[in-house]
């Protein structure tokens, strides 16, 4: 992985944290070789999120690309259900996430349109993602 990589993942992560931050008190980067990116808390229980950040758009399409497997040269390349609660698609150009519930990514990648990109209220997304996710807890 280039540093300028690690810089842009390492933003996306930083952007996650700030909006988990507004709704969490606890709120952790993990190191580099975790499985999760940040831990956090909701509602009394830890939750592990998994940071995947974009800088550019597909030109044909006008679409956000998520690729929601693990680095290039990692053995092993999918997450499995017990490593990860929730996935942070993280856009550096609006400073915008939608967030998922891992359970709910049936796909090894999601696109989203760029109008919804733009217009996603990170926030939102975050308590959207954790309500479709509690209710699976259940």
């Amino acid at each position: 992985m280039t540093r300028r990589s690690e810089r842009i993942g390492r933003s996306g992560e930083y952007l996650t944290c700030s909006v988990l931050a507004r709704e969490s008190d606890t709120v952790t980067v993990m190191p580099h070789t975790s499985h999760a990116d940040v831990i956090f808390e909701w509602k009394h229980k830890l939750y592990r999120c998994q940071v995947k950040t974009v800088t550019h758009i597909e030109n044909r399409k006008k679409n956000w690309r998520f690729d929601l497997r693990k680095g290039i040269t990692t053995t092993g390349r999918h997450y499995n259900k017990d490593q990860i609660d929730i996935i942070a698609m993280v856009n550096l150009e609006y400073q915008t996430i939608c967030f998922k519930a891992f359970s709910d990514c049936q796909t090894t990648q999601i696109t989203i349109k760029d109008e919804i990109m733009k217009s996603t209220n990170s926030i939102q997304s975050f308590k959207d993602a954790m309500k479709s996710l509690t209710m699976t807890d259940i």
